[in-house]
């Protein structure tokens, strides 16, 4: 009898794995429907830093995140040009804002930020279920006044 009580859960736990997996149910709770692709948002970030005197500042810490997406934080350095450059992929999940911080880890120059909607962002290219955009950033930073 016990046998085929365990015969039974096993058929039964796997008619239901089979099922589930049909159906798209992931393990993370998420509903897959298979075949259909993913919409995705492209965004290519450039952007240049520097000072009052239009001089490029090299190692400042830039960091970028978004409103909506949980995950997104992520921190790059400009180079010797004053220039950093990153490519991000989003689903699209509404209407976006995309974050730009510039910090001085030397502490000479105060800090400065920017907001980007995706409305405002340049499209590039628009496919079937992706879109590509570009986004420009120039931020000038300014001394601080030290005293």
């Amino acid at each position: 009898m016990k046998k085929i009580k365990n015969k039974f859960h096993l058929l039964v736990g796997s008619l239901l794995t089979t099922l589930l997996g049909i159906l798209g149910v992931s393990c993370g709770g998420q509903i897959l429907l298979y075949g259909v692709p993913l919409e995705l948002n492209w965004v290519d970030l450039d952007g240049e830093v520097t000072n009052e005197k239009g001089q490029p500042l090299e190692s400042m810490q830039v960091v970028v995140s978004t409103a909506q997406r949980s995950g997104l934080y992520d921190t790059l350095y400009t180079n010797a040009s004053g220039e950093f450059e990153r490519q991000y992929y989003f689903t699209r999940e509404g209407n976006d804002t995309l974050f730009v911080e510039v910090n001085d880890t030397s502490d000479v120059y105060s800090s400065e930020k920017v907001q980007i909607p995706f409305s405002e962002m340049t499209k590039e290219n628009e496919f079937e279920y992706s879109t590509e955009y570009s986004v420009d950033v120039k931020l000038q930073l300014k001394k601080k006044n030290l005293q």
